[in-house]
């Protein structure tokens, strides 16, 4: 297993609309020239591929796949295919791993290289003609997978094999009741030269080093294959991330199979992402996450043409860049101003203080970022970034108004928002369910008392108690 190249790219691993065709294969170039080894094609919305797995693909499908495996092979990557059977998967029926094998060969007779097999988002759980013949879920997985596998080794002896488990970060395993039993039976189970994908200890982890996968990868007998979760935002569609592969050791490199990111939904804004990691890769050692940054923003920048021929003025791309940042902060910039804002907000401020005209001048140029965003003439990038944008320039104005009316000691004033319907902004089944569900600084729900409720209505029916 050891003398397996380190394997590295990008996996369309993500919940929501799946990739085009035409961007996957604009995309392959630029993972060539990264250094990548692999791109695994998973959406999890590809019906064929999770909810209906079981049915071939059409003539048009396999014609997209086998240019897909094509263009892989021409630039020098491994084509990986994934399929997600969990959901519904009878696994004491052996008629239901000849199918699973059935799809499967479809797509490696179309050219794939390695095959992926997800049990990830499932629950723990087994039908009771398997729970009968093999105890525990775990056993029923590996019983599955290694049929595949035994199937795959005598077809395709060079192909990675590759295991999503259930439990996929710390936090599942740990809440789970059996979840690192059921880690070391898989383990067990699997052949050694399966690879097991892992995410750290979160589902999206803040840091991962060599210290933090030494039980897991004791408990799969294996070093784990990154599936990292940094860059994607299908938990949060409001945001996108822009900032740069952070919080991942130097160590990791020798501690891990491979590394693989799972990146934003819209393809257009993953340049960030994919080009920070392809860093960290080369150099894990040296990799500054600054640096490498501004490096990718750098060569992002002439993608950004305005209508008039252009680009886009590139403190107006870094604002961007920060506004869009990672999932725990905003970039060095924006949270400097969100510094200053809770400081204002925590006393009267003086009209003239300094923060206020930074906060009004902030305000004022993501304004301008939009403005300039609509006259890009790559239409799909646009539109791939104006909700957010939209979003930041109405709230960062909202926060300078308030501000400014706080200072001229009307505090007592009712601040509306003069460009919407009272009672019509922030609303909705969403926005009404996280006002009921308020959280504190560690993201978890803030205790309700009888009698008060935090969305501003009676509050029958609520009680004391832990969140």
């Amino acid at each position: 297993m050891s003398d397996r190249p380190y394997y590295s790219g990008v996996i369309e691993g993500f919940y929501g609309r799946p990739w085009r065709h035409e961007q996957r294969l604009a995309l392959l170039p630029r993972l060539a020239a990264w250094g990548f080894a692999a791109y695994i094609y998973a959406p999890k919305d590809d019906i064929k591929l999770r909810a209906a797995w079981r049915e071939r693909y059409d003539a048009t499908e396999v014609t997209q796949l086998t240019e897909l495996a094509r263009a892989c092979r021409a630039q020098g990557l491994r084509f990986g295919y994934a399929i997600a059977p969990g959901l519904d998967v009878r696994y004491a029926e052996e008629a239901e791993l000849e199918r699973l094998r059935t799809k499967v060969d479809q797509v490696l007779d179309l050219g794939a290289d390695d095959v992926v097999l997800l049990f990830d988002d499932i629950p723990h759980a087994l039908d009771a003609l398997s729970r009968e013949r093999f105890g525990s879920v775990a056993a029923a997985q590996a019983h599955l997978a290694e049929g595949l596998f035994a199937h795959l080794r005598a077809r395709a002896p060079a192909g990675r094999r590759i295991v999503c488990p259930t439990d996929y970060c710390r936090r599942m395993a740990d809440a789970s009741g059996d979840g690192w039993a059921y880690l070391h039976a898989l383990g067990e189970r699997l052949g050694p030269d399966v690879d097991v994908f892992w995410t750290g200890d979160e589902i999206v982890s803040e840091r991962i080093d060599a210290a933090s996968l030494a039980d897991v990868s004791a408990a799969l007998r294996r070093p784990p294959l990154i599936w990292d979760n940094l860059h994607a935002n299908d938990y949060d569609l409001r945001r996108l991330y822009l900032g740069p592969l952070a919080g991942r050791s130097a160590d990791l490199r020798t501690a891990s199979a491979g590394f693989v990111t799972n990146p934003n939904t819209p393809f257009e804004v993953n340049e960030v992402a994919f080009a920070t990691l392809a860093a960290y890769l080369h150099d894990p050692v040296g990799y500054q996450p600054a640096a490498a940054w501004r490096d990718a923003l750098r060569d992002w920048h002439g993608g950004f043409t305005l209508n008039d021929g252009n680009l886009l003025a590139a403190e107006l791309l870094e604002l961007l860049a920060e506004l869009c940042y990672l999932p725990w902060s905003s970039g060095p910039l924006v949270e400097a101003h969100l510094g200053d804002a809770r400081a204002l907000l925590a006393a009267a401020p003086d009209p003239f203080d300094a923060r206020l005209a930074r906060l009004r001048h902030f305000a004022d140029e993501v304004e301008r970022l939009l403005l300039h965003l609509t006259e890009l003439r790559d239409r799909d990038l646009l539109y791939a970034l104006y909700n957010v944008v939209w979003e930041a320039r109405t709230e960062s104005r909202a926060l300078a108004d308030y501000l400014e009316l706080r200072a001229r000691s009307l505090q007592g004033a009712r601040f509306g928002r003069p460009d919407h319907l009272p009672n019509t902004y922030r609303r909705g089944f969403t926005a009404d369910v996280q006002a009921l569900l308020p959280l504190d600084d560690d993201g978890a729900v803030v205790p309700h008392t009888r009698g008060t409720n935090p969305a501003g209505g009676p509050a029958e029916g609520l009680t004391g108690g832990p969140g």
